[in-house]
């Protein structure tokens, strides 16, 4: 009872965490429009290089966030509620406990089993992240076409930039939102352009911020320019979906692998009842199964990270 109430404690303090997390960057927003309206002490934005890079945020709390996928920016467009990953965390922590007690001591249990909530929530948080990266990235071309011809149609770039914030989908339409209140209140189009860059970690919109950073020092055809950057993200584009194309013998090869030793074990229990018995009345067969189940689940992660190094751009 006493570790099923430490684990029920845990699993609501990461969740206070998450949700910490989650209204941070609006409270810090509305901090900034409070003090632009004279609410409070007036913000003073310093001027910098027009392609300078912000200034990086450091600490501890912002390098576990990122490990987590909770970063700025990012949770709010989570579409799993939390209180669903809290329960499928605590779930495979439980499963995770319960395992280990059968092959080793309770506290060895109870440290398994945070450890498999821990890896679970991260597992879920980043697997989110990815995906919504992956729906940004194939949005790209689209949205780059849509600023060339507003800007060939004599449009302002803001008002290029208030028809990509219109007109596409999530999630380039939130990011692209956000950038136009960070343009309120009083940040450059290249510096918000390259905080999308740091939040989605698509060189993509690095590429437009200096395009667009060097176009207002220099001049030039920016229609032009938006054009070569559209044909440059097409292109990439094109080359990362058949890398993914490429890497899906070696996802079905492990999705054999893993599907193989369950499958194997079903059909000996039906051939021959009772011949698995051992592996769960018997320690040393529960001590086996426990094993083998954990260098499975091992195996799957590194074959799922060889796939994903190799599919990286």
């Amino acid at each position: 009872m006493n570790v099923t109430l430490a684990g029920i404690a845990f699993v609501l303090l990461l969740g206070a965490l998450l949700l910490l997390f989650a209204g941070r960057e609006q409270r810090t927003m509305r901090e900034r429009l409070h003090g632009l309206s004279g609410g409070g002490r007036r913000t003073v934005l310093r001027e910098e290089s027009v392609i300078a890079r912000p200034a990086a945020r450091t600490g501890l709390l912002v390098r576990l966030s990122g490990w987590f996928g909770i970063g700025d920016g990012l949770l709010p467009l989570r579409r799993m509620p939390i209180p669903l990953v809290l329960v499928l965390a605590g779930t495979v922590g439980g499963l995770a406990t319960w395992g280990v007690s059968l092959v080793a001591k309770p506290p060895l249990a109870v440290a398994a089993g945070i450890a498999a909530s821990i890896a679970t929530m991260r597992i879920v948080f980043l697997w989110e992240v990815g995906k919504s990266r992956d729906e940004a990235f194939k949005q790209i071309p689209d949205a780059v076409g849509l600023m060339v011809r507003a800007v060939r149609a004599g449009l302002p770039i803001g008002e290029a930039v208030r028809s990509v914030a219109r007109e596409m989908p999530d999630p380039t339409r939130a990011e692209f939102q956000r950038l136009l209140g960070e343009v309120a209140i009083g940040s450059t189009l290249d510096r918000a352009l390259w905080g999308i860059y740091e939040r989605t970690g698509l060189r993509e919109y690095a590429f437009l911020s200096v395009v667009i950073g060097l176009q207002s020092q220099t001049g030039g055809s920016l229609a032009e320019a938006l054009d070569n950057i559209g044909d440059i993200v097409r292109k990439r584009v094109a080359m990362a979906a058949k890398a993914q194309a490429l890497a899906g013998q070696a996802k079905a090869s492990a999705g054999i692998l893993v599907a193989l030793p369950p499958f194997a074990g079903v059909a000996v229990s039906i051939v021959k009842p009772g011949y698995l018995d051992a592996l769960f009345l018997d320690p040393r067969g529960k001590s086996l199964l426990t094993t083998a189940i954990v260098l499975l689940t091992l195996g799957l992660l590194m074959i799922r990270s060889m796939i994903k190094r190799s599919t990286a751009e």
